[in-house]
């Protein structure tokens, strides 16, 4: 049997509390994507649904910052997922150029296109690797992916299910459209996603 104390004082130990936290953050993202990726294959959500799920939920990956200890560097793991899915999606879009039934393209793209990776996607994930970071455990760096993570997430839904108040977003062009609803569905969710989120900015657990 696995002596419990044993595992506990691995556990006090900065360095390998910070392993193992990025580790389950790892897990997090895997279990997420697993889960609506399965949810998609019984009908039970759409795609565009599922899609925002995970964008929600890898920009709530933030609910681990408060177990990390700033008491070794390895506290920068907390960018492990979106660093490696930078790369991967990095990868995939220039320079494999996979196709329309690769899991990333069909999880993270709307057309379907690989090319589509190297934008929303990967920009996504480059953003979380500065935030994590630049701002890890600071108020600014909640805001940020409560906006990114809640309220990106959350206001197309709003915008494409109830349609009202169009407006150009310039200087995008003419033809590239907003909802009033999507919009105050954004503002909403990030003040909700913010609300949610932001014990990360504290020593939760020290």
């Amino acid at each position: 049997m696995i002596d419990i104390s044993i595992l506990q004082q691995l556990f006090d130990e900065p360095m390998y509390r910070n392993l193992a936290t990025a580790l389950l953050t790892v897990v997090y993202v895997k279990v997420v994507i697993g889960s609506c990726n399965w949810a998609v294959s019984q009908n039970i959500l759409a795609p565009k649904i599922s899609r925002k799920c995970i964008h929600i939920a890898a920009g709530s990956w933030i609910i681990f910052w408060p177990i990390f200890s700033k008491e070794h560097w390895t506290w920068k793991c907390n960018i492990l997922v979106p660093a490696v899915y930078t790369v991967q999606l990095f990868v995939k879009g220039a320079i494999l150029n996979v196709g329309s039934s690769d899991e990333d393209v069909k999880t993270m793209t709307r057309t379907g296109s690989a090319a589509e990776l190297l934008l929303g996607p990967i920009f996504f994930t480059i953003l979380m690797c500065i935030v994590g970071l630049n701002f890890f455990r600071t108020q600014i760096g909640v805001v940020i992916m409560s906006m990114l993570g809640f309220g990106d997430g959350i206001a197309p839904l709003i915008g494409y299910y109830f349609p009202m108040g169009y407006y150009p977003t310039y200087p995008f062009g003419p033809t590239d459209k907003k909802t009033v609803t999507g919009s105050l569905g954004f503002f909403v969710a990030s003040c909700l996603g913010y609300y949610i989120l932001k014990f990360g900015s504290t020593d939760a657990i020290s």
